[in-house]
Formats: structure tokens, C-alpha cells, sequence
């Protein structure tokens, strides 16, 4: 019974953690310790699946009371108090990257390490530039081919990089501007046929990214890090909402930052 209850608590630790960006799934699972079951079981790996399959199912319950929980307050805080909720945002990443950069172990600058970090960093500029101001909510209330696509493709590469260490998947939702139409209106509002998308992504992403993070933490580890860094780099300039706003923002700001550096400082080891 004890385990059992267990099992979910940590579920919904790792939903709320997926849901509140800067903060990683991944992360979550090796400070409770069963990563490398996850990863065993997400892999496919048919023994794993019969040593853990009442573990992995009561896990997935909490995950899914965690999102569907705290998808509504997110979206609140977005709407009702979007400066300093951006700002804490920006304080999130900049507190987060210092660990980032531990975590990839990157020995010497080469064009492996450069050329996927410019990569990411150019696209960011150039949604930066191109893009308008409302670029980082993107509206998928009106459906079509094209969105179903976006919101599909989204929700997979975040829940893959839920899987990674340190890396927030909602973060990168943020960054891609799919984060308020995925958590605060297709889960949030438990809309159909959108929440269908959203969840087909997520186990498509779950089920090939557990093969993904296994291999290239193997064997591309510093150009897959190098590639994220620069998202979150590039995604800075995206997301800051400017010096314009209240006072209460800068606060905020200190607070995610030094609230992320320090969290990020007491468990990177662990990680």
C-alpha cells in the first residue's frame, strides 16, 4: 500500500514539474531515484515492462492528477499576470543554464559543439525578428492541418526532452510558443479533439524519445546539450516582456533566479 502510494505522489511531483516550466520530469525521477527504471521501461525493454508495470501504471496516474491539476493555474498566472510571469520565466532560464552547462560535459569548443548551438540559437533569432509580439502564445483554438501538426509535433519534442536531466520539456514548449495553447486551453479546458493531439504526441514522444535519450546521451551527448543551450539562449530574447512592466516583475525575477540556481545547485549532482 505504502509503495503504491508512493508510486502516484511521485507521479504528480513529475506531472506539476512538467507543467511549470524550467523545472524537469527528468530531474524529478533520479532525485526520487527511478530513472533508470523509466527509461528501462520506455525503451520497451519486455522484462522491465513485467518487473515494473504496477510501478510505471500508478506513476502514470499522479503524472496525469499533476498536469491536468496545475495546467489551470499556469494558464491563470499567463493571463492575469503576464510581466512578471514572463519575468519569472527569463529568471528560469538564466538560473537553469549554469547546471545545463555542467550536465554537458562539453571538454573542447568544437564545430560539433558550435554548429547545432548556432543552429538553435539563429532559429530563435529569427522567430525573434519575424515573429510579432504575441509570437510566444500561439492561438490553436481554430484547428486546421497545419496546428494539428504543430500541436502533435510539440507536445513529442517536449515530452522527449522531459526524459533529459535538467531540461524542462513545458520550457521548451514556452520557447516553441505552444505553451498556453497546450497546457492552458487543450488540457486545461479538456478540449477536444485537441487534448486527443496533445496526448498522442506526449506517448509518441515518451515511447521514441526513451530510444532517442538513450542513444545520443551515449554517443552525441555534447552537440545535443549544445543544441539546447542554444534554444534557451535564443529563447531569452523571445520571451523577455521588456523593462516597462511593475516593480513587482524585477522581484520575481531575482527570486526565480536565485530559487533555480540554488535548486539546480543542490541537486545537479544527483542528476
Amino acid at each position: 500500500m505504502k509503495d503504491s502510494v508512493l508510486a502516484v505522489f511521485y507521479g504528480v511531483i513529475m506531472g506539476i514539474s512538467n507543467v511549470v516550466p524550467g523545472v524537469s520530469g527528468g530531474t524529478m525521477a533520479i532525485i526520487f531515484g527511478f530513472y533508470d527504471r523509466l527509461i528501462s521501461v520506455l525503451t520497451l525493454n519486455i522484462q522491465a515492462i513485467k518487473d515494473n508495470f504496477k510501478f510505471m501504471a500508478l506513476l502514470a496516474v499522479g503524472i496525469v492528477i499533476g498536469i491536468v491539476g496545475f495546467a489551470k493555474v499556469m494558464n491563470y498566472l499567463m493571463m492575469t499576470f503576464e510581466h512578471p510571469t514572463y519575468m519569472a520565466f527569463v529568471g528560469v532560464i538564466l538560473g537553469s543554464l549554469p547546471m545545463i552547462v555542467k550536465k554537458a560535459e562539453i571538454k573542447k569548443i568544437t564545430p560539433s559543439v558550435v554548429i547545432p548551438f548556432l543552429i538553435t540559437f539563429g532559429l530563435m533569432i529569427l522567430l525573434s525578428l519575424f515573429g510579432d509580439e504575441n509570437a510566444a502564445q500561439i492561438s490553436i483554438v481554430q484547428l486546421d492541418v497545419f496546428l494539428s501538426m504543430a500541436i502533435f509535433s510539440s507536445s513529442a519534442i517536449a515530452t522527449v526532452t522531459m526524459l533529459l536531466p535538467g531540461i524542462s520539456g513545458s520550457l521548451l514548449l514556452l520557447v516553441l510558443g505552444m505553451y498556453q495553447g497546450v497546457y492552458g486551453y487543450a488540457i486545461g479546458e479538456f478540449v477536444f479533439p485537441h487534448i486527443i493531439i496533445v496526448g498522442l504526441g506526449m506517448l509518441t514522444g515518451l515511447i521514441v524519445g526513451a530510444k532517442w535519450v538513450d542513444y545520443f546521451l551515449t554517443h552525441h551527448k555534447e552537440a545535443m546539450y549544445a543544441g539546447i543551450i542554444g534554444l534557451l539562449v535564443g529563447s531569452l530574447i523571445q520571451l523577455f516582456p521588456g523593462f516597462d512592466g511593475p516593480w513587482v516583475s524585477l522581484l520575481i525575477f531575482l527570486i526565480t533566479l536565485s530559487g533555480m540556481y540554488t535548486f539546480n545547485q543542490r541537486n545537479g549532482d544527483k542528476s
